[in-house]
C-alpha cells in the first residue's frame, strides 16, 4: 500500500474511533504528502456513514431487546471539557 492510501485508511479509522489527536496527526501527515482537503472530506463522508450506520444498528438492537428507547440528544457532553456524560 502506498503512503497516501495508508494515510487515507488511517484517517477513516481515526474518525471511526473518535480519536481527534490521531485525526489531527494524520491530517498533518496527509498535508505533508499532498493530500487535498477534498480528499479528507471524502474520507470523512464515508467514515461517518459507516459510523452512523453502526449507531443505527446498535439502537435497533437495544430497542429489539429492551424495548423502544427515547430519542437521544443530538450530541452529548461538552467539547471544551471533554465530558461525555
Amino acid at each position: 500500500m502506498d503512503r497516501k492510501s495508508e494515510i487515507i485508511v488511517a484517517l477513516g479509522t481515526a474518525i471511526g474511533a473518535n480519536c481527534i489527536p490521531c485525526f489531527d496527526h494524520l491530517y498533518a501527515k496527509g498535508r505533508e504528502i499532498g493530500l487535498a482537503d477534498a480528499d479528507v472530506q471524502a474520507v470523512a463522508a464515508v467514515a461517518l456513514k459507516v459510523k452512523n450506520g453502526a449507531a443505527v444498528f446498535m439502537r435497533n438492537s437495544v430497542s429489539e431487546l429492551a424495548g423502544d428507547i427515547s430519542d437521544p440528544p443530538a450530541a452529548c457532553g461538552d467539547a471544551d471539557t471533554g465530558c461525555t456524560c
